[in-house]
């Protein structure tokens, strides 16, 4: 299998790796943008190759990749010819499926996808719609797949997918405390990621337990994990949460115009 990738930033590269660790035989078409990355995955792969001009990358690929910042997706990929035949995923933020199929004038399969970093080490989580069998096929060898069955859904997705900046402020806000009030910032460092760590794998092991009911299991009654529950509660911690979450909704939301029909 030939894989195209049209943009080559941090998630192509991630992508490319984790796929690298897999037995499946494939090979791989890089646009130049952004030549480092490029430059650098041909340099430690053979079969990655860098290519100046995108529409040999879509004549000479089984499946596209769209993976350009959506600022600078009209001027790169219209006028762009690719066959109705074709298979191609799109890793571009808040473009439709409408809009990129208006900039190629064909009814090409599109599927979007919203694969993170973590698929360069296979084991991500990557939320895709349509159900489409390239798609699936790729991001089940990089982890887990989750297949949308709506817009409304993926969209969803999308927005959880803004909170990862937000993690490591949470985890900043509470070195930062620890390491003013005297611990080394050695420490703290290895503190919190062994901690956040094993909760993570707590939640992973109870995943047939709502979130909800584990924040009543981690904190014993009159103690200092449910005295903190409750400050953060107090202080309006959970509202801040959901104002940011209701933000990121806005702003999918106004660059997603309705579409009456499902995929094709």
């Amino acid at each position: 299998m030939k894989i195209g990738f049209i943009g080559t930033g941090v998630i192509s590269d991630a992508i490319v790796r984790g796929l690298m660790k897999s037995d499946t035989e494939m090979s791989f078409l890089l646009s130049r943008r952004s030549e480092s990355l490029s430059e650098r995955l041909a340099n430690e792969f053979s079969n990655v190759e860098v290519v100046d001009d995108n529409q040999a990358i879509i004549d000479a690929s089984d499946v596209v990749v769209l993976a350009v910042r959506p600022q600078v997706a009209e001027a790169v990929l219209a006028g762009l010819t690719i066959p109705p035949e074709k298979q191609v995923i799109s890793l571009i933020a808040t473009l439709t499926h409408d809009t990129l199929r208006s900039w190629f004038g064909t009814e090409v399969s599109i599927c979007r996808a919203i694969p993170l970093p973590f698929v360069a080490d296979q084991i991500g989580i990557t939320a895709i719609y349509p159900d489409q069998a390239a798609a699936k096929t790729l991001f089940t060898l990089l982890g887990t797949v989750v297949a949308a069955t709506s817009q409304v859904e993926f969209d969803r997705y999308g927005i959880a997918s803004a909170t990862m900046g937000l993690y490591f402020e949470t985890v900043s806000t509470l070195s930062e405390w620890i390491i003013k009030e005297g611990v080394p910032e050695s420490h703290s460092q290895l503190y919190f990621s062994a901690l956040l760590h094993g909760l993570n794998q707590t939640a992973l092991k109870q995943n047939e337990t709502s979130f909800r009911d584990q924040v009543a299991a981690h904190s014993t009654p009159g103690g200092l994990n449910e005295q903190a529950v409750s400050v953060f509660k107090q202080q309006g911690g959970p509202e801040a949460l959901v104002c940011a979450l209701e933000s990121i909704k806005a702003r999918i939301l106004a660059n997603s115009a309705p579409n009456p029909k499902e995929p094709k």
